[in-house]
């Protein structure tokens, strides 16, 4: 007998924003950080390293001036990187601290990642505020929380 899965409910921009505030407080050590099990997803951090968030994402990559097309993926969003998995299963990992240029765009919906290599990365999707605020916290510390104008709408709906 065929069982089917049970469709996952997507979550609305609210539960998103209010889920990207509460990383804003626990990666500023003001409240407890949920345990996100790598284990599971057979996936081996570096030593000190935090898992923060899973979020599912759309990649794309800058070729001769035009996005190519998107691609489904799953990050892991840490304190350190977010690490990727396409669905074509490579594995990717966009470091926060190796970045010459952070753009989050929260109210465009994408994060783009330059590391200076002349091939930018572009993360889309509901759940780019995680993202963007990991990349800030990674950035700027905590005051970029307060202060980076990308995090605006996070704070304006508080």
């Amino acid at each position: 007998m065929l069982r089917l899965k049970k469709p996952r409910r997507e979550r609305d921009v609210g539960e998103i924003h209010e889920d990207a505030r509460h990383l804003a407080l626990e990666a500023a050590g003001l409240v407890p950080s949920p345990v996100v099990d790598v284990m599971r997803r057979g996936i081996v951090l570096e030593t000190g390293e935090r898992a923060w968030r899973e979020v599912r994402v759309e990649l794309r990559h800058l070729v001769a001036g035009k996005w190519c097309a998107a691609m489904p993926a799953t990050g892991l969003v840490t304190d350190r990187r977010v690490l990727l998995r396409t669905s074509a299963g490579n594995c990717l990992s966009l470091w926060w601290g190796t970045l010459v240029r952070f753009e989050p765009s929260m109210s465009r919906g994408y994060v783009v990642f330059d590391y200076g290599d002349g091939v930018p990365r572009l993360l889309s999707g509901a759940q780019v505020p995680v993202v963007a605020v990991a990349g800030v916290m990674a950035l700027y510390g905590v005051p970029g929380l307060a202060e980076h104008p990308a995090l605006e709408p996070l704070r304006a709906n508080s």
